[in-house]
């Protein structure tokens, strides 16, 4: 009986750790000049239309703090006009009902935020106890847009962002 060679194939092994992060962190200058932030973002798993409805564009929830004080702070860059003052956004996790918020505005009129770090406390306790948000927001006198995000490891990728800010 002949033996015929065996060809062994190793495959390197991927670990969750080795997939992509669903939550990017990085530090960075602020913009506002004050310094720079901590920060934890994830795109959205959907597109929106950008203001001219020509260009898809992908939402970015965000978290971020600013180093030697662990007050996180949340805002949504919607890549589109918005407004040009307060909106309301709201906060729907697993399918259950709506969290309205009344959210500022930054001057590019794009990016919503929570207006306190009590607003954003509070806005985390609710998402820590999901595994799936959906953001609605109405643009300045047109129809709502809305923003589809995966929570599942937000608790872990929240205690890092904290831990890189104290």
């Amino acid at each position: 009986m002949r033996k015929l060679p065996v060809l062994l194939i190793l495959l390197p092994a991927f670990t969750q750790a080795d997939a992509d992060p669903k939550w990017n962190s990085a530090t960075v200058d602020d913009p506002s000049g004050y310094g720079s932030v901590v920060t934890m973002r994830q795109d959205s798993s959907k597109t929106i239309k950008d203001e001219s409805a020509a260009n898809d564009v992908t939402p970015v929830l965000e978290f971020r703090c600013t180093p030697g004080d662990a007050t996180i702070t949340a805002r949504i860059d919607w890549q589109r006009f918005i407004s040009s003052f307060s909106t309301e956004v709201g906060f729907k996790v697993d399918g259950g009902r709506f969290t309205w918020l009344k959210w500022k505005l930054d001057q590019s009129e794009q990016v919503t935020f929570s207006p306190s770090t009590a607003d954003s406390q509070k806005l985390i306790a609710v998402l820590k106890a999901g595994s799936e948000l959906l953001v609605e927001v109405s643009p300045y006198s047109q129809g709502p847009e809305t923003a589809e995000f995966d929570l599942a490891d937000l608790s872990d990728a929240l205690d890092s962002l904290m831990a890189d800010c104290q």
